[in-house]
């Protein structure tokens, strides 16, 4: 199974408990644990919860209180949870407690207790999916996240690019779906060459670029019925092949039309590499969608680590695959 243990930081604002039944979710169908884990501001730092060490420390009590009770929750669901508090900035505390305990996965929201702002994420979230270097689920707050009366997702959207990347997702999220009733549909999106220039295309021009987008249309159409074929076995794969200049766009618009429970896909697209902690088009995915999105992070530690810090690393073909090291197991 792709996670064995997943890490659901919670503030104990209204927005942030709105992963919890997706982290329950997930927890669910993989069999993994899930970390609560709530960042409590230090003794020292004076603000309105904290005006000296007694009051700390009662909210010290309350945070406890309140952890046990979102824990009892989730424990009558049979799923296992390990409580945390701990004391520092938000982000940095969420990091280092993936690195100290093999979380795998991290679930959370877009905002907390900072509230909905006109910027895409709030500071934590954002600093948590540039430095934590995990698998992530981003979850919209009031908007269609999974509703609490759903113990599972029903249809998942896989993209795919062609890339290996792509498939290692699919053949995860097939895995992690087995003998539910599920259907997963892999959308791959042929994207139209742009032209940019102060002129019209010429009529030669455009019919290089039709040319263009249906010999890729033919190899993608083959493409996803090889993968939905290899994936079939107890669920139902449906593959779908479109065509747009706007790759993102169409990817998230797709996925409400469809009326899927989530986005599925890899933090890096066959055209930007490996180059950053996320690619582009995830990038795009995760600010616009307002549906739930599952991205899968695939690059090795030593190269996050230099992502982050700046540094440089010999770019190498590596890929997290499935144990037996093929993408299309």
């Amino acid at each position: 199974m792709p996670f064995k243990h997943i890490l659901l930081p919670l503030d104990s604002s209204a927005l942030a408990e709105q992963a919890i039944t997706d982290a329950v979710s997930l927890a669910r169908q993989c069999g993994a644990d899930i970390h609560l884990l709530h960042v409590q501001k230090p003794p020292s730092h004076v603000d309105e919860h904290c005006a000296d060490p007694v009051d700390w420390r009662l909210r010290r009590a309350e945070i406890r209180s309140y952890l046990n009770g979102v824990s009892e929750k989730i424990t009558a669901q049979g799923v296992d949870v390990t409580l945390a508090i701990v004391e520092g900035r938000p982000a940095e505390q969420i990091v280092e407690y993936c690195e100290k305990n093999s979380i795998d996965l991290v679930v959370i929201t877009a905002y907390g207790k900072g509230g909905i702002s006109r910027f895409d994420f709030g500071s934590t979230a954002q600093k948590v999916f540039s430095g934590a270097g995990r698998s992530f689920l981003v979850v919209r707050p009031g908007e269609a996240s999974l509703a609490e009366e759903k113990t599972a997702y029903k249809r998942i959207l896989v993209s795919m690019d062609g890339s290996p990347r792509s498939e290692w997702v699919a053949c995860h999220v097939a895995s992690l779906m087995r003998g539910q009733e599920v259907e997963i549909i892999l959308l791959q999106v042929i994207a139209v060459p742009e032209m940019p220039r102060r002129m019209p295309i010429t009529r030669e021009e455009h019919a290089t670029r039709e040319k263009f987008v249906e010999c890729n249309r033919r190899a993608a159409e083959a493409y996803l019925e090889e993968i939905a074929n290899q994936l079939k076995n107890g669920i139902k794969v449906r593959p779908r092949l479109l065509i747009a200049q706007n790759v993102a766009e169409r990817i998230y618009a797709t996925a409400a039309e469809e009326g899927v429970d989530l986005i599925a896909m890899s933090a890096h697209d066959w055209h930007t590499g490996a180059q950053q902690v996320t690619g582009t088009l995830c990038h795009t995915v995760i600010c616009q969608s307002n549906l739930p999105v599952l991205v899968f992070q695939d690059l090795p530690d030593a190269q996050l680590q230099s992502l982050r810090t700046g540094g440089e690393f010999c770019q190498q073909s590596h890929l997290a695959l499935a144990q037996d090291g093929s993408a299309h197991s």
